[in-house]
């Protein structure tokens, strides 16, 4: 059973990640709480749909449609809303959030709030060690960690990701150094909505399609942003891997109904203890 656990929560951390750690740079770059974040893994989800069931297309051309989807809605909230509202960041809140819910009511429109399933992206189950475990977790946990490291990489290296750092740690002091916020801006949401179009569709092939699908993720990504620390990606990826092992276990040791308490939990505990979460900075 422990190796179960084990096994089945590091692939759920793994899609628990894809989603948070878009939603943490957005926070640390523009101190951005985008509560539309999670319509994009919906809107990406439903997008894959339809170009591979209903128009039938091979699965690459519906990451691809999805991805560019996900980017281009990242980049319209940061340019139609972030920046209209910078100085007021509950007008960000509220505008972003009605964003989200305008969001799923025209999916509603669209598609009907019919539950819809999405075919699996690797069909059938891989035998681990006895156990049976989904060969799309299996690929979300290879994807997950080729797009954290390649992101990782680019923060740590290139000039771009240096200035993201210098902008998380110091807006200030990075735009006296020379230091283009705005252009540091659009490549942060261009990252945060390829990544949450990824967990969109993964996500909606693990569960099924549904306009307010795009609440638990967010929920989720609230609660591992806090955990690990605002605006901190390793932060982020160390406690998506904490909640997942700990909602795996008391979904498989307890009951599946408990989804999701464990970590507001840990969420709550990590507020009163450690109010900068668990890499995170003090503001």
């Amino acid at each position: 059973m422990l190796v179960v656990i084990a096994i089945q929560g590091a692939l759920i951390s793994a899609l628990y990640a894809l989603i948070a750690v878009g939603f943490t740079m957005i926070y640390g770059v523009g101190r951005v709480e985008n509560l539309a974040h999670g319509a994009y893994t919906m809107i990406a989800a439903y997008t894959f749909w339809t170009i591979t069931s209903i128009m039938g297309l091979p699965q690459g051309v519906g990451f691809l449609g999805a991805i560019g989807v996900g980017i281009g809605l990242s980049l319209a909230t940061y340019k139609g809303l972030v920046n209209r509202f910078r100085d007021n960041p509950v007008a960000i809140f509220i505008s972003t959030l009605i964003l989200a819910v305008v969001l799923q009511y025209l999916i509603e429109v669209i598609f009907s709030p019919a539950p819809r399933n999405l075919l699996p992206i690797v069909p059938g189950v891989t035998n681990i060690m006895g156990n049976t475990f989904s060969n799309d977790l299996i690929l979300v946990l290879a994807i997950s960690w080729v797009c954290l490291s390649s992101l990782l990489a680019f923060v740590r290296r290139s000039h771009v990701g240096r200035a993201i750092r210098a902008l998380a740690m110091d807006r200030v002091g990075a735009i006296a150094s020379g230091i283009d916020p705005e252009r540091v801006n659009l490549v942060t949401w261009i990252w945060a909505g390829a990544l949450a179009a990824l967990a969109g569709i993964f996500f909606g092939a693990y569960t099924h399609l549904v306009p307010g699908m795009w609440v638990y993720p967010l929920v989720m990504a609230f609660a591992i942003v806090i955990v690990g620390g605002l605006g901190s990606i390793e932060g982020s990826i160390i406690a998506a891997y904490i909640i997942g092992m700990s909602e795996t276990s008391m979904t498989m040791l307890i009951a599946e109904q408990l989804r999701g308490v464990f970590g507001m939990g840990i969420m709550i505990v990590i507020l009163i203890v450690r109010p900068k979460g668990l890499l995170g900075k003090e503001a």
